[in-house]
């Protein structure tokens, strides 16, 4: 989990602080050794904690759809957006959107609708609001994949956590 906050102690930390949830110790002794000093930053810690909480649970606004959301450049009257996401509210200028990627809307799991899991893994697919890659089920309908390493599919097809499509899924070495 990671070192003991008592200075002076590297040992592993297995246990958190109850309030703040963020310092680690490895023992009680440790603990109540340090309460001195983490006493100060505890409370703040908690009171972060749970503000960020309720942050992440607020739904996300969709962008406006009168300006690219990638550039920001404001669409004409006559020519609009090249792609919409209809899960995210993502929408792209022709230059935001290339014929391979197509840019990388809001969503974790899938890019402007197209699912991830049916695709060839990639390191571009991931949401472009928080950074976070795709690391779910796939079940791409690559030919090369598919003929030129067989074995890279699981045994039995099983539903996949993405799309719900009962599926050979890759195994986990090859995503």
């Amino acid at each position: 989990m990671g070192f003991c906050y008592n200075d002076g102690c590297l040992n592993g930390a297995e246990q958190r602080c109850s309030n703040c949830k963020i310092a680690t110790y490895c023992s009680p002794v440790c603990q109540r050794e340090a309460w001195s000093t983490h006493k100060r930053e505890c409370e703040m810690n908690r009171i972060l904690r749970e503000h960020q909480g309720k942050e992440e649970a607020k739904p996300v606004e969709k962008p406006p759809t009168t300006h690219c959301t990638g550039c920001n450049v404001e669409y004409d009257g006559d020519e609009g957006y090249a792609a919409l996401c209809e899960d995210c509210g993502y929408s792209a200028c022709e230059s935001c959107v290339s014929h391979h990627s197509r840019g990388s809307c809001y969503c974790l799991e899938s890019n402007f609708g197209h699912r991830y899991c049916t695709m060839t893994p990639q390191w571009y697919h991931m949401s472009s609001r928080t950074g976070k890659s795709y690391v779910g089920d796939r079940h791409p309908n690559d030919p090369w994949i598919l003929e030129g390493n067989p074995n890279s599919f699981e045994e039995k097809a099983r539903e996949c956590g993405n799309c719900g499509e009962k599926t050979k899924c890759l195994k986990a070495e090859y995503l």
